[in-house]
């Protein structure tokens, strides 16, 4: 392999891929970068075997090849490099040669045939998807996924079709976030249907900025599906398992409907959440005719009461206990200007929707107090 690279464009290629390289695997392969010269240029990929990540960064291929080398340590001599002269990259068996002006360096590789199998788009089958969506996707509802991997399953956002519609869902068992979307710009079809996704996928591919439209394709017989965006590729194992009915657990009735300012309440449970942190996290929303008030209290650090006005009221008065962290993570995830909360009573899980925000729900659990 011999290719002559810009630095700026190498650069960035690598701090994509470079996010889901690892140095702990079990196979120190997965700790490496995969460099591939072909005709067409230059691509660099990583994985974790969970999640890969490929970037075609161009270049000038002289002669076409392939080869792994650690990739943080390739990283960081990339980002060590003087102004945006040309990289020479040249393979000497399992060695990786690099010379940028006055900078040079050998790096010691393993074979590329070690290097995990990534599948490449093909453009058959493909489903497009406005980009926006899959930011609002990664804000709105990858957040209420769970990070304990004990349940592999809860660790991912489904995605459901019907009558054209695309429905992503996400829990952990405490809490849940449901968006359904409907967009005339996004090519939505049945093949979708019933996908659990790891949740750092929508993360990562959030994370990429290029292109306005991404291209989706599940590979059925390896169980991935592959999203390209500009240059990149995002390549995604898929979780297998039952997913929890979460229809079941949504209420489809309230006692009581508040309107409230998501600045106001973001503060007040911010600031309930310093004496909450020492009492299991919980506080305590109550709700009369004209206020809410938050509350938390912890037998060491002290307690707190602020008090909100309501911008709109309906049904009966009530009150109710959430973990403190689960509010603000629903709150950090809008961003429109009121936020509504429906109560069926203490025990009955609370459901939240954001004013001029159709088609997402989020749903917390009740702490017994």
């Amino acid at each position: 392999m011999k290719v002559n690279i810009t630095k700026d464009d190498l650069d960035k290629g690598l701090g994509i891929v470079s996010r889901v390289v690892t140095g702990k695997g079990q196979l120190p392969v997965l700790g490496n970068v995969l460099l591939e010269a072909e005709k067409t240029g230059l691509s660099l990929a990583g994985t974790n075997l969970e999640l890969g990540l490929r970037a075609d960064v161009g270049g000038k291929v002289i002669e076409e090849g392939k080869i792994t080398v650690p990739g943080r340590n390739l990283t960081e001599f990339v980002t060590s490099l003087l102004g945006s002269s040309p990289v020479e990259l040249e393979t000497d068996g399992e060695k990786l040669k690099i010379k940028a002006g006055k900078f040079g360096a050998t790096f010691a590789g393993i074979a590329a045939s070690e290097f995990p199998i990534l599948p490449r788009m093909d453009g058959k089958n493909v489903i497009k998807i406005n980009k926006k969506i899959i930011s609002e996707i990664s804000r709105q509802v990858a957040y209420a996924a769970a990070a304990d991997e004990s349940r592999p399953v809860l660790t991912g956002v489904k995605w459901s079709v019907a009558s054209n519609q695309l429905s992503v869902t996400a829990t952990d068992g405490f809490r849940l976030a449901k968006k359904k979307i409907q967009d005339s710009k996004s090519k939505i079809q049945e093949e979708i249907d019933g996908l659990i996704l790891p949740a750092r996928t929508i993360l990562e591919l959030a994370r990429i900025e290029e292109g306005d439209e991404v291209e989706m394709q599940v590979v059925k017989e390896n169980n991935q599906v592959i999203f390209k965006t500009g240059k990149v590729e995002v390549i995604s194992r898929v979780l297998e398992g039952n997913y929890p009915e979460v229809d079941k657990i949504i209420p489809n009735e309230w006692k009581t409907r508040v309107v409230l300012n998501k600045e106001e309440l973001e503060r007040a449970v911010r600031a309930a959440g310093i004496f909450a942190r020492d009492n299991n996290n919980i506080v305590k929303l109550s709700v009369t005719r004209s206020q809410l008030s938050v509350r938390a209290a912890a037998k060491e650090s002290g307690e707190s009461e602020i008090e909100i006005e309501l911008e709109k009221m309906e049904g009966e008065e009530g009150e109710i206990s959430f973990n403190y962290r689960y509010v603000m993570d629903y709150l950090a995830s809008v961003d429109k200007e009121n936020v509504v909360l429906e109560m069926s009573g203490n025990l009955a899980p609370g459901v939240w929707k954001a004013e001029g925000e159709e088609g997402l729900t989020a749903l917390i659990m009740p702490v017994r107090v």
